[in-house]
């Protein structure tokens, strides 16, 4: 934090006088912070044996929610900083059972399918992130992750640095891992410290898709167990009221109002509704 000095009372020149101290004061803070920032970048590239610093990173996770909604996410950091803007998420799909290697393995071919889409089509279609490749990719996972990682770049005619991110029992960052065997890290603060945040990033980021994937479903089923709620109205409903707590709490005309509703339909959700409301907190007994 940066305190900035504003003079109570002067003349002009002294208000510019402190105003160049504080800009540079500024800037020194900022070479400062890249420096920094360079420097771990530089040790990561060392203990890694990479050719070059990563100046684009992407990480992968997967979560599923009580062994249902599973999905994956995507982080991207740039000159060692999040690039929100390119954070992707993806939905698993057609796979009843967890299963991280197979769930990883749909993420990352889905991830280069779009890069290759790109290549092979240039200049057509916005630029989304995928586009460009990283110069590293740090998997949340083992050997084994790794192993799928590498299995779909060689698939796709690319190459990636792949490295994995394992954690302790307590569930923090351990060490980085190849297929060839792990490489400490925690003797070096900065990268220590960098790759904890890269992995506590991308599995907050996935997990926060999993509850919210997870509660629509969750919704979406109990809706469509009431008659007349097919899956457009119980999607309009979920968009419109965004939590379960909202649509039990609305009035039949709140309900009604909802694109796709009629009167009938919202008359009967609501009676449904507040029928489980009844069965599940009976009145105690006189």
């Amino acid at each position: 934090r940066v305190t900035l000095r504003v003079p109570q009372r002067g003349d002009r020149a002294q208000v510019l006088a402190l105003a160049a101290a504080n800009a540079r004061e500024e800037a020194e803070r900022q070479t400062t912070r890249e420096e920094r920032e360079d420097r771990t970048l530089v040790l990561l590239t060392r203990m890694l044996g990479l050719p070059e610093a990563p100046r684009r990173m992407e990480a992968y996770d997967i979560s599923n929610f009580g062994g249902q909604t599973i999905v994956g996410g995507m982080v991207v950091f740039e000159n060692g900083r999040p690039l929100r803007k390119n954070y992707k998420r993806f939905t698993i799909r057609e796979q009843a059972q967890p299963d991280d290697y197979a769930a990883m393995d749909q993420m990352l071919s889905r991830r280069m399918a779009h890069y290759l889409e790109h290549r092979q089509n240039p200049g057509e279609g916005k630029p989304d992130g995928f586009e460009r490749l990283p110069d590293l990719w740090l998997i949340d996972g083992g050997a084994g992750h790794v192993a799928v990682a590498e299995e779909v770049l060689r698939r796709c005619g690319v190459k990636i640095p792949v490295f994995g991110m394992v954690k302790d029992s307590r569930h923090r960052t351990r060490a980085i891992t190849a297929q060839e065997g792990e490489i400490a890290i925690s003797a070096n603060r900065g990268v220590f410290a960098f790759v904890t945040g890269v992995q506590d990033e991308v599995h907050r980021y996935s997990i926060e898709f999993s509850r919210k994937s997870h509660q629509k479903s969750a919704v979406g089923t109990r809706l469509l167990e009431v008659e007349g709620i097919g899956e457009t109205r119980a999607t309009a409903l979920y968009k419109h009221f965004k939590t379960w707590k909202a649509i039990a709490g609305a009035s039949v005309e709140a309900l009604a109002e909802v694109k796709g509703m009629t009167r009938p339909a919202a008359q009967r959700l609501y009676e449904a509704l507040h029928g489980e409301e009844q069965a599940s907190c009976p009145e105690e007994e006189q």
